[in-house]
């Protein structure tokens, strides 16, 4: 209690939720409402003790906040400590403590393995390919095809793009398709997904901002690849180095 006989702020239900990605824990924690807003610091550490990332909040004024903390080089299985402390006026006034274990990513995180997907895959469906140039879809897939790619236009309200056909959806292309690119909002992403399964796809790849873990367990589940959350075009620039 302080000076003025009005109790310190403390930490409420202080909660960590590992991403189904294995790099990122969701923190969650119920805060009074102060007059004076505290400061809040919250700190991951790994199983040896070392500090994997922090994160400093300036005025907390939430009733519940929520946080995301990330790690650059996860440890799928290992558990982790997330330790939450309140300051006022650089007092420490709460201090709490979670543990989490980081689970085995759904989703495709290291390079190797995304190297490899660029260098197998010969042809690539882009779902939600627009004729707009302006458009990120129609800039990467035009990228992708100088790089040697076959590109498979799947959109209902063009006839063609890039000088190939477009489709409606993926169970009326004629040919065998290894990458699934998905332009598409996240609500349509398990419908496109069983799709892909049904197709004999090989990777569905969702491109920036488009994040379905659901979809993508599911996906996983089938023996499909899945890359989440990334564009292909700065992958590819990124990993073999083309101009």
């Amino acid at each position: 209690m302080n000076p003025a006989g009005i109790p310190s702020p403390r930490i409420h239900g202080l909660r960590a939720t590992p991403m189904p990605d294995g790099r990122r824990v969701v923190v969650e924690l119920e805060l009074p409402l102060s007059s004076h807003p505290p400061e809040l610091e919250l700190i991951l550490y790994n199983e040896q003790g070392e500090e994997v990332h922090s994160m400093a909040v300036m005025g907390v004024m939430e009733l519940r906040p929520t946080y995301v903390l990330h790690l650059r080089r996860p440890d799928p299985g290992a558990r982790y400590r997330v330790e939450a402390r309140l300051l006022g006026k650089d007092v420490l006034l709460d201090r709490q403590q979670v543990e989490v274990v980081i689970p085995e990513p759904v989703t495709v995180q290291d390079d190797i393995t995304l190297r490899h997907i660029l260098t197998e895959a010969r042809t690539i469906a882009v779902v939600g390919l627009s004729a707009d140039p302006e458009r990120p879809s129609h800039q990467v897939a035009s990228y992708l095809q100088r790089q040697g790619y076959r590109i498979i236009p799947v959109n209902p309200t063009i006839q063609e793009v890039l000088g190939e056909p477009s489709y409606p959806d993926l169970l009326s292309v004629p040919e065998p398709v290894d990458i699934v690119d998905v332009f598409r909002p996240a609500r349509y992403v398990p419908e496109i997904v069983e799709q892909a399964i049904a197709k004999g796809a090989k990777v569905i790849w969702m491109q920036l901002g488009v994040i379905h873990f659901e979809a993508a367990q599911r996906a996983r589940e089938a023996g499909l690849l899945v890359v989440m959350d990334r564009c292909m075009k700065i992958e590819h620039q990124r990993l073999m180095r083309s101009k």
